[in-house]
């Protein structure tokens, strides 16, 4: 119950982050202080593959377009939800691995 709650926080901190909004949330609320600056890091990727900025703000996913910024945020929301969460839930895993490695 609580991850998928954080989940959906971390899809609309990258939507939010994708469409050049304000954020709701501080990365440190939603993952612990120690790994908040790589997971930054990685949902700032995310939301670089997301937007084309092309005299506008583009879906990259759908290639539908020019938004507003609260328009592309709502897009995101709305018709890739379940593509942003299957691109978070492999970027934690590459990070977790990466623990992993560095740990042994």
């Amino acid at each position: 119950m609580r991850q998928e709650i954080a989940f959906k926080k971390m899809i609309e901190y990258t939507a939010r982050k994708a469409s050049l909004l304000n954020q709701r949330y501080e990365i440190e609320d939603l993952v612990a202080p120690s790994v908040a600056s790589i997971v930054d890091r990685s949902m700032e990727r995310i939301a670089l593959t997301l937007v084309k900025r092309n005299g506008g703000l583009w879906c990259n996913l759908c290639s539908k377009g020019p938004f507003t910024k609260r328009g592309l945020y709502l897009h995101l929301i709305r018709v890739h939800t379940k593509d942003i969460e299957f691109m978070i839930k492999e970027e934690m895993k590459k990070i977790l691995d990466g623990f992993k490695r560095d740990k042994q």
